[in-house]
């Protein structure tokens, strides 16, 4: 090999490695892409949380809308209603301060 083919040869080489470095650790490089791929993944499960919490609250409502069982059961179970000609009895110690 000639002086001048080795250096062109050192240069293109150097000139290789040097794109391969910005390709790997530059702003929007490979490094940064599995970093948001990353995020993407945690925000995709996130959505998909938000979006059977959703669901869940959708039915919820339609069942308030349209069962009336449902209706019954929520009024005596969360807000402890009682129907006409019912007594409700409550225990004390269901009234207990926890205490730390």
């Amino acid at each position: 090999m000639k002086m001048v083919e080795k250096i062109g040869f050192y240069i293109s080489i150097f000139i290789i490695i040097v794109l391969l470095f910005l390709i790997v650790f530059s702003t929007n490089g490979v490094l940064d892409y599995k970093l948001l791929k990353g995020k993407e993944t945690v925000i995709l499960n996130q959505v998909r949380t938000a979006d059977l919490a959703n669901q869940k609250l959708e039915d919820e409502v339609k069942s308030l809308k349209i069962d009336m069982n449902y209706i019954k059961h929520v009024a005596k179970h969360e807000h402890d209603m009682a129907e006409e000609d019912e007594l409700i009895f409550k225990d004390k110690s269901d009234n207990k301060r926890k205490t730390p």
